[in-house]
Formats: structure tokens, sequence, C-alpha cells
């Protein structure tokens, strides 16, 4: 019988047109949708994205950058996360910016990068929404955005709201307000997910035991991370490992 990951592979290797899944972004209302190539040139836009750059067709924007469509300011900040997710071949995921068009509004948004069968990578993919109800300055924006920065980059430090709340500057309530409206979630179910997640890689690409992964990743009690595991995935960590490298 095969797997799921089996079944998978083989649906998406006879597509021919990946428009036809793209097409999807056609008919997301708030959700702008993107692909660039290793030059930072636009490949694909949907329809909201269209409305940020000003244009009505895609072919529009085909082949134009950031710096031929936005501001000068903003078009630096989109192309600097450009060149970290081309250079790394790391996503980067929840990240704030300005809106692209002439307001002070906010967007959260992601970018992956794209590689080719060969496993270089040879562009990105983003999508980005506006964070409505929000306008501020973008020192406010800034300060959230740092957050962020930090907890993906100490999320196995035993980080606690209070140290958060300092590095925001925000009173406790305006920070969990603002952090909330924008992620949908408080920053301390957010950073579970984001140990959660580099769990599930860590499970996946290595050998180690899952109490050797749990303390990796911040938890430093088993049966907390094995409940939290399951909460976020609906399966323990050990099925998780199971499955995929039987899918695999």
């Amino acid at each position: 019988m095969k797997t799921a990951l089996q079944i998978q592979r083989e649906f998406l290797s006879q597509i021919g047109d990946p428009r036809t899944i793209y097409q999807l972004f056609e008919v997301l209302p708030d959700v702008a949708f993107f692909i660039k190539d290793a030059e930072g040139r636009f490949i694909m836009q949907n329809r909201r994205s269209l409305e940020y750059s000003g244009k009505q067709s895609e072919l529009d924007v085909i082949g134009k950058t950031d710096h031929d469509l936005f501001p000068k300011e903003r078009a630096g900040i989109y192309a600097a996360s450009d060149r970290s997710v081309l250079k790394s071949g790391m996503p980067i995921i929840n990240t704030i910016e300005p809106a692209p068009e002439e307001s002070d509004r906010l967007i959260v948004g992601s970018k992956f990068p794209i590689r080719n069968r060969r496993g270089r990578v040879i562009g990105l993919v983003g999508v980005h929404r506006i964070i409505d109800g929000m306008r501020d300055t973008p020192e406010w924006y800034k300060r959230i955005a740092k957050v962020l920065q930090y907890l993906h980059a100490h999320y196995a430090s035993p980080v606690t709201l209070a140290d958060l709340v300092k590095r925001s500057g925000f009173s406790q309530a305006q920070f969990e307000r603002r952090f909330s409206k924008i992620l949908g979630c408080t920053p301390i179910d957010y950073l579970l997910r984001v140990r959660i997640r580099t769990a599930c890689e860590m499970l996946e690409q290595s050998d180690r035991t899952i109490t050797d992964i749990a303390v990796a990743v911040g938890f430093y009690d088993h049966s907390h991370f094995t409940k939290t595991f399951k909460q976020i995935m609906t399966c323990t960590p050990i099925a998780y490992r199971k499955r995929h490298r039987r899918e695999s």
C-alpha cells in the first residue's frame, strides 16, 4: 500500500501547469501572493498583490523588482528580507513590515525559498496581509519585529512573558493586545509553536532521543514537551518520527 507521502508526490508530479494551484490565491481578497526569482524580479503576483503594485495586469509587473514598484525606503526593506531568504535558504516567518501602499499601515508576511530539482535556491515565494486596525509609527512595528526576531533566535532559552514585555517597550496589556492582533495567539503560545516546529525538524533529520530534542528546543520537562507536541501536532513525538520515516 502506498504511503501518504508517496500518494502526494505522485499526484504533484503530474501537474503540468502550477498556475492551476496559483489561481486559488486570486480569490483570496486579503492575502497578497507573489513569486520572485533569484534576482528579485517578480514572476507572479495575485490580484491583491497587483493592487499594492498599482498595476492592472500581471504582465505589467513580471520582470520588475520592488524598486521599480514601491517607494525607495520600503523597497529596500522588502529587498533586504528577500536577500536573507535567498542567501540562507531559510524561510522568514511572520515578519512585520510597512505596507507597500502609501500609508502607515502594517503587513505581516512570510517568505520561503524555492529550490530547483538539485536543491539550489532559485527564488522565493511569499504571502502577506494587512494587519487590520493597526496603524502606527515605524518605531512601533520595529519593536514587535524585534521581539519576533528574539523569539526565533532564543526559543531554546527560558523565555518569559516579562522578558518579552521588557524588550517590546510597551506595557504588558499593550504588548499582549498588539501581539495577539498581529499573530492571532499569545506570545507564549507563539513561542511554543516555534519550539514544536523546530522539534519536528529534529525528529525528521536526526536520531537524537526525544529527551535530547525536548531540551534542545527549550523544554525541561519531557512530559510537558510531549503534551504540548500532541496538542499542536495531534500526535506524540515518537509517532511523528515513525510516520515521517515510514513515508520517506
